[in-house]
């Protein structure tokens, strides 16, 4: 699977972040690359907010290297910032082989200061990229080997809520509302008028929902 997204905006680069939140599990190691100021924690912070995670507590961990965001009712996330590793020694220190080994997506910033770990873990490893085209504009890509993911029998694919902006599974029985309530809220959407058709409905339309 091949991502190239130009994101003119910071809510547009949080979307595409959204749409890497809802293919990720548990095990993934995203190696977020870019040049100093291109956005990679701001990258990382709309992954834990679309993964359900506190954003808030989301900063660059250049200082102690690892934070770890929990509570978001899917898979938790590890952010790594690589820059000040030298050796293996150092990696050894960092806990890798814990953090590569949880229940979690690891992202890491700076992955060339651990190819080699990289290159071992194989296609656990989507690799990002981002490149600044203007105070908030960037061309993001994202690579990884999950092109069997998101799809059940139905021919459903895991996808966003529209509502909470949250990861939905593609088997989840409320899909692709995160949870009843967020269905609920869609619904009341329609029921108010706040939403309207643009056009009138036809057999595909009933169809998609089945």
């Amino acid at each position: 699977m091949k991502l190239e997204r130009a994101c003119n905006s910071v809510e547009e680069t949080a979307a595409l972040a959204g749409e890497v939140a809802a293919l990720v599990r548990a095990g993934d190691v995203l190696a977020i690359d870019g040049a100093m100021g291109a956005g990679k924690t701001t990258f990382v912070r709309a992954l834990a907010g679309a993964m359900g995670l506190d954003t808030a507590a989301v900063a660059s961990p250049t200082f102690v290297m690892v934070n770890e965001y929990a509570g978001g009712g899917g898979p938790d996330l590890i952010h790594v910032d690589a820059y000040r590793l030298g050796s293996d020694e150092e990696l050894d220190l960092l806990g890798w082989d814990r953090l590569i080994a949880a229940e979690a997506v690891v992202a890491v910033e700076w992955p060339e200061h651990l190819e080699g770990e990289l290159a071992r873990l194989g296609a656990r490893v989507a690799r990002v990229e981002l490149f600044p085209t203007g105070e908030t504009s960037r061309r993001i890509t994202v690579e990884a080997v999950w092109d069997d993911r998101g799809a059940d029998p139905r021919g459903r694919r895991d996808t966003v809520c529209p509502v909470t902006g949250r990861p939905v599974p593609a088997d989840s029985p409320t899909w692709p509302f995160a949870d009843e309530r967020a269905r609920m809220g869609d619904l009341y959407g329609w029921l108010s008028g706040k939403y309207t058709l643009s056009r009138p409905i036809d057999g595909r339309d009933l169809d998609e929902g089945a």
